[in-house]
């Protein structure tokens, strides 16, 4: 049985990975701040600025597939920390890359539809200029560069992932600032009867998290390299998406306030329009997504 390593196995993705590809996989990986309970893999602590720990880890499992989904991805405090942003979306990316080269090791890089400004009129394709607007958008764009310098290796964007996270790691402030996924957070508000201010000028492709996980493990399994898109066809706000889990869960919807991003006070510009086409995932390799329905179904299961 292959190897494979990841990064950040106790964020929203890597825990994910970890728990459907634990029978296809002999699973490894690090935390930071969030140690799962598994008892199928082999993980331990790092920071993934430790450059010297990080190459002894890596070293020692020798690892025939690396996914790197650790990073710092909330957007707005990128904005404000833009070195510490550099360090751990760019630098710690490259050294890890460095050390793939030397372990022939393919590696998996998790991207964004921040690499894109938001400007066109229809859902992104590969193939489509970057021209990411924000500190988060670029160091995300900086970091493919580095991995596309082996073509072998593997980039999987994505729009806004959500999903369940058990509450013994939720609990935990990931190293993102940010203990929740924009749903997770919605639902536990909606729960609480809380009310809660929702975007309305921005569209995106939702991807439940189970079902991006398993697109990638079908990329890894293919041997696919390249860049890859990875979300359901729709395009949709945030406000409406907020919308249709209320109904489908049973939530009130007057709970939810429409809003702009200006009216919420944010400073930093996202764009309008991130929305990504997977038609190119769903021709190669037959993977078939979710419905909006059957991915509410399977979060509804999860918690």
């Amino acid at each position: 049985m292959k190897k494979l390593f990841i990064f950040g196995v106790g964020g929203l993705l890597g825990y994910r990975i970890s728990t459907l590809a634990k029978n296809k996989f002999e699973i490894y990986g690090t935390y930071n701040k969030r140690k799962p309970l598994f008892d199928f893999a082999k993980i331990e602590k790092l920071n993934i600025l430790d450059n010297e720990k990080t190459s002894k880890i890596l070293t020692r499992v020798n690892p025939d597939y690396v996914i790197i989904t650790s990073a710092l991805s909330n957007v707005d405090y990128c904005e404000l920390h833009k070195e510490e942003a550099e360090k751990i979306n760019v630098n710690a990316v490259k050294k890890i890359f460095e050390l793939c080269e030397k372990l022939n090791c393919k590696l998996i890089h998790i991207s964004s539809d921040s690499v894109f400004d938001g400007t066109k009129e229809s859902p992104y394709v590969e193939e489509d200029i970057p021209n990411p607007l924000n500190i988060y958008g670029k160091t995300k764009l900086n970091s493919e560069k580095i991995i596309l310098q082996n073509p072998n290796n593997l980039i999987v964007r994505a729009s806004v992932l959500y999903g369940w996270l058990p509450h013994y790691l939720r609990n935990i402030s990931s190293s993102s600032m940010k203990n929740n996924n924009f749903v997770q957070w919605l639902i536990e508000n909606l729960k609480n009867n809380k009310k809660v201010n929702i975007i309305t000028d921005e569209n995106s492709s939702p991807i439940l998290v189970n079902d991006f996980a398993r697109s990638i493990i079908k990329l890894i399994e293919g041997n696919f390299k390249g860049i890859y898109h990875s979300s359901p066809p729709m395009e949709i706000s945030r406000f409406n998406f907020s919308i249709k889990i209320a109904n489908y869960l049973g939530y009130d919807i007057k709970l939810i306030n429409p809003v702009t991003n200006k009216e919420l006070g944010r400073n930093v510009n996202t764009g309008k329009n991130k929305c990504l086409n997977s038609n190119k995932i769903s021709k190669e390799t037959g993977f078939k997504f979710l419905n909006l329905n059957e991915s509410i179904e399977e979060l509804k299961k999860d918690f």
